[in-house]
């Protein structure tokens, strides 16, 4: 008895502790909690002054407080950065000139001279060409659009999902990670794992991808054209979209979305380098905008497909905007939304299927987001996962290693066929998923030590052990990306001898007693691999580390919390790391992660914060980078990015450590998928199928396959392999 009334007095506490942190910082519950609404459209000001110069639909905008007198400021902020911009190109383009003609030059010299001016006369030209544009932000009549654009529509692909999916039903699903400390989509923190579940894979772009063709297709556009030139992409909004909440979306919100993320206020400055990669944005009435690219290139709609937030949600945006929104959840334009009662705070978020969808009866989207609710629980522990799910409590359950696939599911209920295994081949870009060797710091500088660390690691061996030979490596940083990705680059194979080679040269002369080699100094050769707390990587480690010993290598491991790991890997304050960035198709974007300006200040010092993670600094890979970003056609566009891949590779600064080129998981059979003449199960171009949202709940199936568990019934046991279409092979 005094149990019971200590845990009912604790779940008391809890949920009083709950109330408060979802209430905020001194808020009330309405203001800041999931529970608050936001105002109506027509209590925020006017965007602008009745006697402004902007067509009239502009002026009867309304806006968050802080709006009015942005898109001068922007204008302007924009303006005084390309004019830095060209004249940084030009004071570098000088400087070159000095160089190449005031004193002979070796072939070497000369070729990176050759480099450096190239870079700079293309952001001379491109910053100078944004210049004489004029205002970036800028806002025209509908009768301005040009005249005989070649709007597309996209409507000729294959649908998407199955006719014979229900609606209803809730999906069970579990995730490993921490419970978010917040639910806002950006600033503080926002970056969390669990932000796709929420929004990323929800919200619906203006145009998106075929999950099976691979070409563009409506999403929040309805059509969108292409200039000549193909500078500019145009875009017009479909009558029907909607925010989740009922707004209606128009190009308001685009700008909207310019101005909260853009804002000191959001903490955000990826998104500033994000606009200013764009020429400018001319919006064209309530439902067309233009984005204008600074140079042409493949899939131009998709990468122009600039993003929305509803307006009216951030009426109250302000400087007080990540204590005020920390639990603010906001409208979707996608299937799925997160409700005030779908937050159990620390234990589980439940999506609702938005009513009345304004897609629902959309040609790709009336045969998705089928279940009314999808359902995450958060559970840290495997064996609890595993449990609840063998409980029939969860749906699905995922498992990236092989032993959850071999001995983890050698239960009852899978030998009984009520639960599935299931083996998804897919098209998607496998991750960098490896070792990222800081190339700031000793004994990683110097590229003989690199390329014997490769050497040096049996990864073979880690995935014949460990993996039980299910995982294989890539080649190439930028593998899964299809045509634009090189497949001949092949990873460097274990070798003792040329690893003791490699090391010999980059001064690892001698050996000691325990047979690790050393410098005539005494300098050991020992490298910390950091990663963060994983079980599973720490068995691998083990196996490397025996391997490692017999090349000369005292290979040691450190493991942290995420948030430490990452943080220690971004700042370029780690040696080697087990580390990943995930990557989406259609092309890779080499620049993120590659550019010599975000490994090195001017000064010579390593940048922090920057996603080029192993301060790889090369003029080749820059001017690779630059013909990557230039490309205006499919073919430019590969060979640069082939180009592109071997240089990197060349580097030694990453080892390409175990992926994967499929999705692993069990599912009770009341999970049901379609079957298509065109695929089979799910689209192809899906990191994990559940992100299609193409299954649905079989109702009166779960009922007879629980009746006969329960009666100690049994059907066929079943693993689906659900390999590429066969176009696609």
């Amino acid at each position: 008895m005094k149990k019971q009334r200590t845990g009912t007095a604790w779940a008391g506490i809890c949920g009083v502790l709950g109330c408060l942190l979802l209430v905020g910082c001194g808020g009330r519950e309405e203001h800041e909690g999931t529970t608050w609404k936001h105002p109506t459209d027509k209590s925020m000001p006017y965007a602008f002054a009745e006697d402004a110069p902007v067509p009239a639909y502009a002026r009867r905008w309304h806006v968050p407080q802080g709006f009015p007198g942005f898109p001068e400021h922007w204008n302007a902020t924009v303006q005084r950065h390309l004019q830095q911009e060209a004249a940084e190109g030009a004071s570098e383009l000088a400087r070159c000139y000095r160089e190449v003609f005031s004193h002979p030059l070796q072939p070497d010299e000369r070729r990176k001279a050759g480099v450096q001016f190239r870079l700079a006369l293309h952001r001379f030209k491109t910053a100078s060409a944004a210049l004489r544009r004029g205002n970036y932000l800028r806002f025209a009549r509908e009768a301005d659009l040009p005249a005989g654009l070649d709007w597309q529509t996209g409507a000729d692909e294959p649908e998407i999902g199955s006719p014979e999916a229900e609606k209803g039903g809730t999906l069970r699903l579990a995730l490993a990670h921490a419970f978010p400390n917040t639910l806002r989509p950006f600033g503080p923190n926002s970056n969390n794992s669990t932000r796709r579940y929420l929004y990323d894979d929800i919200d619906m772009p203006l145009v998106r991808l075929h999950p099976l063709t691979g070409r563009i297709i409506p999403g929040t556009a309805d059509r969108w054209a292409v200039s000549p030139d193909g500078l500019t992409v145009y875009f017009h909004i479909d009558e029907k979209a909607r925010f989740s909440d009922g707004c209606k979306l128009t190009t308001r919100d685009f700008v909207t979305a310019l101005y909260v993320r853009t804002s000191p206020f959001s903490g955000e400055p990826f998104f500033e380098d994000y606009y200013r990669n764009f020429a400018g944005i001319t919006i064209y009435g309530n439902r067309t905008l233009a984005v204008h690219l600074r140079t042409p290139r493949p899939y131009a709609p998709f990468y122009a497909a600039v993003p929305a937030c509803c307006t009216a949600f951030y009426a109250e945006f302000g400087a007080d905007y990540p204590a005020r929104y920390q639990w603010r959840v906001p409208p979707t334009t996608g299937g799925y939304t997160l409700s005030a009662d779908g937050v159990v705070l620390g234990r589980s978020l439940t999506l609702s299927r938005v009513r009345n969808w304004w897609a629902a009866d959309r040609k790709y989207t009336r045969n998705t987001c089928n279940v009314d609710a999808i359902s995450y629980s958060f559970i840290a522990e495997a064996s609890k996962r595993r449990e609840l799910f063998r409980l029939g409590q969860l749906d699905v359950l995922s498992g990236r290693n092989s032993d959850f696939w071999y001995e983890g599911l050698e239960i009852p209920e899978v030998h009984a066929g009520f639960i599935q295994r299931v083996q998804f081949f897919n098209l998607w870009p496998l991750s960098s998923f490896g070792f990222h060797l800081n190339c700031s710091r000793a004994p990683f500088d110097n590229k003989d030590f690199r390329k014997g660390f490769h050497h040096a690691l049996n990864i073979k061996s880690v995935i014949d052990t460990v993996f039980r030979g299910d995982a294989r490596r890539s080649g190439s940083y930028f593998s899964g990306f299809g045509q634009y990705s090189d497949d001949n680059i092949k990873p460097t194979q274990y070798d003792e001898d040329e690893a003791r080679a490699c090391f010999a040269r980059a001064g690892y002369t001698r050996e000691g007693t325990d047979g690790i080699l050393c410098k005539p100094d005494g300098t050991r050769l020992q490298v910390t691999v950091t990663s963060r707390i994983d079980p599973l990587y720490e068995n691998c480690m083990e196996v490397l580390r025996t391997y490692a010993a017999r090349c000369g290598l005292d290979l040691r491991s450190e493991s942290l919390d995420d948030t430490l790991f990452y943080v220690k890997v971004k700042d370029k304050q780690y040696t080697a790391a087990i580390f990943s960035w995930s990557f989406s198709p259609p092309l890779p974007d080499p620049g993120l992660f590659f550019l010599s300006g975000d490994a090195y200040s001017p000064s010579g010092t390593p940048v922090r914060g920057t996603a080029n993670v192993t301060a790889t600094a090369s003029p080749e890979i820059d001017l690779a980078i630059l013909a990557c970003r230039t490309a205006a056609t499919e073919q430019q566009a590969v060979a640069a990015n082939h180009r592109l891949q071997r240089l990197v590779a060349a580097t030694y600064a990453w080892v390409p450590g175990w992926c994967s080129p499929y999705c692993r998981f069990a599912q009770w059979r009341w999970v049901r998928w379609p079957q298509t003449p065109d695929y089979t199960f799910c689209p192809p171009r899906y990191h994990d199928p559940l992100d299609s949202h193409v299954y649905w709940i079989d109702e009166k199936m779960r009922d007879e396959l629980l009746r006969s568990r329960d009666e100690a019934d049994s059907i066929n046991e079943q693993e689906m392999v659900i390999p590429l279409p066969q176009n696609l092979r």
